[in-house]
């Protein structure tokens, strides 16, 4: 009952230890990727999640995208849904339709969520 809260989250399948991380800028952007997980790391220091907020990983084939994290709500509401953990689990969930916009000054980077 308590062993849960020890973290580690929903077991994808994946062994991710060996996995470099990416952003989404890194990706080609005219390609479309199968989601085989995501988690979002929350293991900060109070003063790094005022100022970052938490980091969204999704995992892909072979690499763990670090997600801009406006993408936190929509991970957080796969991760409480069993269908679609499940789906995701089944390779039914992508992105793509990759996108770019300006934001104080900066270029950002977006994706879209794709049914696969």
């Amino acid at each position: 009952m308590f062993a849960e809260l020890n973290g580690g989250g929903i077991d994808w399948g994946i062994d991710t230890e060996d996995l470099p991380y990416k952003k989404v800028s890194e990706l080609d952007q005219k390609g479309k990727y199968v989601v085989k997980g995501m988690f979002i790391n929350r293991n900060k220091s109070e003063k790094d999640l005022k100022e970052y907020g938490a980091s969204v990983v999704l995992i892909l084939d072979g690499v763990l995208l670090s997600a801009p994290n406006h993408y936190e709500n929509a991970v957080q509401s796969i991760l409480d849904d069993p269908e679609k953990v499940q789906a995701v689990k089944d390779g039914k969930c992508a992105i793509g339709d990759f996108y770019t916009y300006e934001s104080h000054g900066k270029t950002c980077y977006a994706f879209k969520w794709l049914d696969n």
